[in-house]
């Protein structure tokens, strides 16, 4: 018999739009995200590679909210703080280093299990960490 794949719960729509040489848009649900699309300009926005990082921190701290309050866990701040080493041929993160900064009068325990379920429970952070299959194909319209 053959793999049977997870079931998909939830779809996602993000279309991104070139603007000009330094600026595109991604848009998604009504909102928009202004990206740099120059190579060595970061004067327009954030470039993919931050994109990226700041999907896994937004995941992270999304999580740390859901599951905080179901904990019923008070968090006075979070944050994530990123560093990224990048290799040149091919392109590639090698090395993704975060940590998660939170402040709370809640016991050490407590907040380390609030830690590891909010990584476990993360989409991106699972994407990120577990590696996907991403499939695209090329349109010319003229």
């Amino acid at each position: 018999m053959g793999e049977q794949q997870p079931k998909a719960s939830m779809n996602y729509a993000v279309t991104v739009v070139r603007q000009d040489e330094n600026r595109a848009v991604a848009r998604a649900r009504g909102h928009e995200l202004t990206l740099n699309v120059k190579k060595g300009d970061g004067a327009a926005g954030f470039n993919a590679a931050e994109t990226l990082l700041a999907a896994l921190g937004t995941c992270l701290l999304t999580n740390i909210n859901a599951i905080a309050a179901k904990m019923r866990l008070q968090i006075d701040e979070a944050r994530v703080e990123f560093t990224a080493v990048r290799q040149d041929n091919p392109p590639l993160l090698t090395h993704v280093q975060y940590n998660l900064i939170l402040s709370s009068p809640e016991p050490p325990e407590k907040l380390e299990e609030l830690y590891r379920l909010a990584v476990k429970w993360g989409t991106v952070a699972n994407t990120v960490t577990q590696g996907i299959q991403a499939d695209g194909r090329l349109t010319i319209v003229a």
